[in-house]
């Protein structure tokens, strides 16, 4: 068997393409954001194996056992890590910067079907041998690593408690706007969630059948709340807030900052009390740009609810003199 050192001398058949790799600061950003400026510019020299994962192919964690690797960072494309319980299957969706790990015989007995599958093509950035030697050398790496699987336990976290909401159209809106805190694009005209996600992956993801999910979608659509789109959606309503949240005249960011620059303006130092100032001005016009884009979107649903009705006022009207026209003889 060739070894990998004379595959990269180029030695073997010419017409083989080197294998795909990828910088490890690439991979995952947050992995080494605990490093020094020297440390970064070395670990710059440290790529890791890529594979590209597909369905209709060996399940992900049989692909992470052929390659010697005990997790990977998604690069493209989606993973769904699911587990089924009786007839009810739970879904956690990874994307790009998510972590993946093989999965470890933790899982009750009477819970079956675990599945670690890619939703479609996706790139992988392998962690194996190139990875652990990494943390050897710079062991702060794995401080960011622990980072990054907290904040998705913390996304995990909030999904378990969405799935508790008692009505699933409440579940779905909240959901689609959690993951577009990971993958959404802010528009002109809302929050743009590009996933073309299923209605039973959505099931998974909150906890409900298909078809209830499918009339939670077209009551949220009717409601103004999101626009299907071919790549995904538009999500237009944020979910309902908490009431002790709307009597903030700030938000928490910008009430801290007001507190700190209030804190720094008794201090000595007039260069950071007018530092501290010009932040919290950008801050605050930045709030009001966002506010006067979502009443400018309000208004806009309210000009299209007030042309609805008229419209079914009117027909109204038609069908009521209809009835009252006598008939032909």
């Amino acid at each position: 068997m060739r070894s990998a050192t004379s595959a990269r001398a180029g030695f073997g058949p010419r017409f083989m393409a080197p294998p795909e790799r990828v910088s490890l600061l690439d991979a995952r950003p947050e992995l080494t954001r605990s490093l020094t400026p020297d440390e970064l510019a070395e670990v710059a020299h440290v790529h890791l194996p890529v594979v590209i994962a597909d369905p209709s192919r060996t399940a992900l964690d049989t692909l992470l056992e052929q390659h010697h690797a005990f997790g990977a960072a998604v690069l493209d494309g989606l993973v769904m890590n699911s587990l089924r319980v009786g007839e009810q299957t739970g879904i956690q969706l990874l994307g790009p910067g998510d972590l993946l790990f093989a999965p470890v015989d933790l899982v009750p007995t009477w819970a079956r079907g675990f599945e670690l599958q890619a939703a479609g093509s996706a790139r992988l950035a392998l962690f194996g041998n190139e990875f652990l030697a990494a943390t050897l050398r710079w062991p702060r790496i794995v401080q960011g690593l622990w980072a990054s699987i907290g904040e998705q336990l913390q996304r995990l976290t909030v999904q378990l408690v969405i799935c508790q909401l008692p009505r699933v159209d409440e579940r779905v809106l909240s959901m689609l706007w959690l993951l577009s805190e990971s993958w959404g694009q802010v528009t002109p005209g809302g929050v743009r969630l590009p996933l073309a996600l299923t209605h039973e992956t959505l099931g998974g993801l909150v906890g409900a059948r298909r078809p209830t999910v499918t009339l939670a979608l077209r009551k949220l659509a009717q409601d103004g709340a999101i626009v299907h789109q071919d790549t995904g959606w538009l999500l237009l309503q944020a979910p309902a807030d908490v009431p002790e949240a709307e009597a903030r005249i700030l938000p928490p960011e910008l009430s801290d900052a007001v507190g700190g620059w209030s804190q720094v303006q008794q201090s000595q130092d007039p260069s950071a009390a007018y530092a501290q100032i010009l932040d919290t001005v950008r801050r605050l016009r930045e709030q009001h740009q966002v506010k006067r884009e979502q009443s400018r979107d309000q208004l806009h649903r309210i000009k299209i609810a007030r042309v609805r009705m008229s419209a079914v006022r009117q027909q109204i009207e038609k069908d009521a003199l209809s009835r009252r026209r006598p008939p032909s003889s």
